[in-house]
């Protein structure tokens, strides 16, 4: 055997040798990756990694009632001045602002602009998690259109007893009695938050037969976001979002519903056939957004509540159109997206998730 054959049989025996002892140690192994990755994961401090100046609008749920596997219903975050707040709070949405990381003990409230399920079922997960996670002693406050006070009064009458199977497991001081459930707030179009330099304004929006149905808009430190909410052509929303930094606009593609229409007549669903027909006329088209983000000099136009949620190589042809209508910045957000609006230049991207 010539040197060059020794000295790779010399290596092939020392890797097999390394590759044994791993084997045989894998669990101790596997064990300190665990630790290493829960260290991580718990120690995550996102705010630390906020520009405190800047306005940070997270989207903790873009997706619609349809399922998906990547997005949680309707739910937009916004971090301003030390402070969250929630608009809209769908199923999967509390659990993907937690994984976010982003501080739930913060939340000034929760603020729905409408009453379709979509749009609160992630409440009681997102209670949960704010009140043991964070041993809150108030409850979390909800804020919205009339009736809001009945899925409040609901989701608290719904929780209760497992509210007391966590107190007596966790005890008071972990999970306080006066942390439990919610506090309804019914509010109407105008300012309903103004404290310490923000402000966030309600506005009538056109999403019947739901009525009423509100977007909202925050302004801080001259930085400002506006909220659609699930409507169809608003001038009212124009008129909210003048010289936006940041427009949030719900989006449905009727072209590519009315495929879906059409499969589920061919597969003899002609309720949900109906059903895919009947949604266009309450949700704003991609051209409708853009005229939206045009007309009121929204500085960027961002997709949230899509319609398909298609995955991302077909997502061009769900937003497809609005670039014709709006010359801007257009962004279809993901959850766990992040746009910091700095006041100069577009928002700043970052995923929370990735």
């Amino acid at each position: 055997m010539t040197k060059r054959g020794r000295i790779i049989l010399s290596l092939s025996g020392l890797l097999i040798a390394a590759a044994g002892l791993a084997y045989a140690k894998r669990d101790v192994l596997l064990m300190r990756a665990y630790e290493r990755a829960v260290d991580k994961a718990i120690g995550r401090d996102v705010v630390a990694s906020l520009d405190p100046k800047a306005l940070h609008v997270a989207f903790c749920g873009t997706g619609s009632p349809l399922p998906s596997r990547d997005r949680a219903a309707a739910c937009t975050a916004i971090f301003a001045g030390g402070k969250l707040f929630v608009f809209d709070a769908g199923e999967g949405s509390g659990k993907t602002l937690s994984l976010m990381g982003l501080p739930l003990g913060k939340i000034e409230g929760v603020y729905l602009t409408h009453l379709h399920s979509d749009h609160f079922e992630g409440l009681g997960p997102l209670a949960l998690q704010r009140w043991a996670g964070t041993s809150a002693t108030t409850p979390l406050a909800l804020f919205g259109p009339a009736g809001t006070d009945k899925i409040a009064a609901g989701l608290n009458l719904a929780y209760q007893p497992d509210s007391q199977f966590r107190i007596a497991h966790h005890g008071p001081k972990v999970v306080p009695p006066s942390g439990y459930g919610f506090t309804a707030t019914m509010i109407q179009p105008g300012v309903v938050y103004d404290k310490d330099g923000i402000r966030i304004t309600a506005f009538a929006v056109h999403h019947d037969p739901v009525t009423p149905a509100y977007g909202y808009r925050l302004d801080w430190q001259g930085k400002s976001v506006t909220l659609s909410g699930d409507t169809a052509q608003s001038d009212a929303l124009v008129k909210a979002a003048k010289g936006t930094d940041l427009l949030v606009h719900e989006m449905l593609n009727p072209k590519l519903t009315e495929i879906m229409a059409q499969a589920a007549d061919r597969h003899g669903q002609p309720n949900r056939a109906k059903i895919f027909r009947d949604i266009p006329g309450y949700h704003s088209s991609p051209e409708v957004a853009g005229d939206a983000a045009t007309a009121s000099g929204a500085k960027m136009l961002a997709f949230s509540h899509i319609v398909p949620g298609a995955p991302g190589p077909l997502m061009r042809l769900v937003i497809a159109g609005a670039d014709k209508h709006y010359a801007g910045p257009i962004r279809a957000m993901r959850d766990g997206d992040l746009l910091s609006i700095t006041g100069t230049g577009t928002p700043q991207y970052r995923n929370l998730l990735d």
